[in-house]
């Protein structure tokens, strides 16, 4: 009987960290509009630049030569780690998304950091 409340215990407790649990790219995480208008000088900032201060991103090339990098953070719900409920219900609406299009040179020429709720 013992045994059986504890491993109910930990199974509450293993879900409820689940749905804190976040996936993608963590230099996002706290980023605001403030903090990625000082990071991301469009004209300016370069690939590198950008590199040093987010890490690695999802490239997409395109044969003009111009490239989006696409950085996004996914914050996970209860519901995601439930078996079946999942299957119904999920919380990829609930993300943040870093996207930076550079030109030829390797210069930002644009960039948008959206939260995307449900």
């Amino acid at each position: 009987m013992k045994k059986t409340i504890r491993a109910a215990i930990l199974c509450i407790l293993s879900w409820t960290l689940a749905g804190c649990a976040s996936t993608g790219n963590g230099a996002i995480k706290t980023l605001t509009q403030e903090g990625a208008a000082h990071a991301i000088v469009i004209g300016k900032s370069t690939k590198a630049d950008i590199n040093e201060s987010f890490g690695s991103a999802s490239v997409t090339k395109f044969s003009n030569g111009y490239e989006l990098w696409l950085y996004q953070l996914g914050y996970s719900k209860m519901v995601d780690s439930l078996p079946y409920v999942n299957l119904v219900l999920s919380s990829a609406e609930n993300k943040r998304e870093l996207s930076i299009l550079f030109d030829q040179a390797g210069v930002v020429k644009k960039y948008q950091l959206v939260d995307q709720q449900p």
